[in-house]
């Protein structure tokens, strides 16, 4: 039996090859198109559907259940690498005094601009699509810095 982290590595490279292979059918120009995911709260951004990005993290916490929460507290997500089964919701709270986003680094369909998750806010979203789903706040971090996280969606 294949271990965890093995498991993992293979779903990163089987959606890269999926991605690739989606990338060659032509433009994603329809804002409603491809919408694999649903959202409670779109926090005023876009429907342009989920897109897997990244790689999976050595950090990623296995996240039981259909509700997950993330915090948004002190310029950190806690816990910032998440894995959950397809179909979860993860909500993230703004448990701090700053204010916050949540924006895919790519893809749309999902996220929350600082206007929608102040202090006490929440956003959350339903992934249903397995794939590697990276994010990070604009305000305290770049697309591969500061404060970032990654939604890793997997059959557990």
């Amino acid at each position: 039996m294949l271990g965890r982290r093995a498991t993992l590595a293979m779903l990163a490279l089987l959606l890269a090859g999926v991605g690739a292979l989606a990338a060659c059918g032509g433009g994603d120009d329809d804002p409603g198109s491809g919408d694999a995911g649903g959202s409670s709260d779109d926090g005023g951004l876009a429907s342009e559907g989920d897109e897997a990005t990244g790689d999976v993290p050595d950090d990623v916490v296995v996240m039981d259940g259909t509700d997950v929460r993330v915090q948004s507290l002190d310029n950190t997500f806690r816990a910032p690498d998440i894995q959950v089964q397809p179909g979860a919701t993860v909500t993230w709270t703004n448990d701090g005094r700053n204010e916050h986003d949540v924006l895919p680094v790519d893809g749309g369909g999902w996220g929350v601009e600082v206007e929608g998750f102040q202090p006490g806010a929440t956003y959350q979203h339903t992934f249903t699509e397995p794939g590697v789903y990276d994010y990070y706040c604009s305000i305290h971090g770049t697309t591969s810095a500061g404060m970032v996280g990654t939604v890793v969606v997997a059959e557990g």
